[in-house]
């Protein structure tokens, strides 16, 4: 590992430590529920969330670094970029509590040049035990959705002219979302490859 990273991960460790909850707690009164869409702690109060960044290399296992078993399978013009940590405050133990975590993969063609994760073309897989909320202000969720097969598992697979969102929620209220530019069939098999 990189001293870089080793100051960023110990930097995040002594800022967070003692106030990350473990998931099973739930950070906002909301309860899981087996639909495969939920809502995430309200939306009305952004200043409660907060979220870090860390920063992995291509050649770093991302599963040492997340709470959920990364897919087997990114197309290769894909390279593991980072992970983004996402919390909310917890007013009953009065710290922040990990909400969900997402694993970002950035296009090759668009790495060398961008200045910050905007100007690139990523796929994201995140993973949360508190549901995706389909009332976020994104166009793509303004689409209908179809149903699509991930694993035994029924999903719903949201596209655009230029962008795909595939959700789900697997055993335990895991809730899952893999988004990116991948074409269908592609999109499809990252999200089969989440064991």
């Amino acid at each position: 590992m990189k001293p870089h990273h080793v100051m960023v991960i110990l930097s995040f460790i002594l800022l967070t430590a003692g106030c990350i909850e473990p998931v099973a707690t739930d950070p906002a009164g909301v309860t899981p529920t087996m639909d495969a869409i939920t809502e995430l702690p309200p939306d009305n109060a952004p200043s409660l969330r907060d979220s870090a960044f860390i920063r992995i290399e291509e050649w770093e296992d991302p599963a040492e670094y997340t709470s959920f078993p990364p897919p087997s399978y990114i197309p290769k013009e894909y390279t593991l970029y980072g992970l983004l940590i996402s919390t909310v405050w917890n007013e009953t133990y009065g710290h922040y509590t990990t909400i969900g975590e997402t694993l970002r993969y950035a296009r090759n063609d668009t790495i060398q040049n961008a200045s910050w994760t905007t100007d690139m073309t990523l796929l994201d897989v995140t993973w949360s035990k508190y549901g995706y909320n389909i009332h976020a202000k994104d166009q793509i969720v303004h689409n209908e959705p179809e149903p699509v097969d991930i694993n035994g598992y029924t999903g719903l697979i949201y596209e655009t002219e230029s962008e795909r969102l595939i959700v789900w929620t697997a055993a335990g209220n895991a809730t899952y979302h893999v988004r990116g530019s991948l074409d269908r069939e592609e999109l499809i098999r990252v999200t089969q490859s989440i064991p």
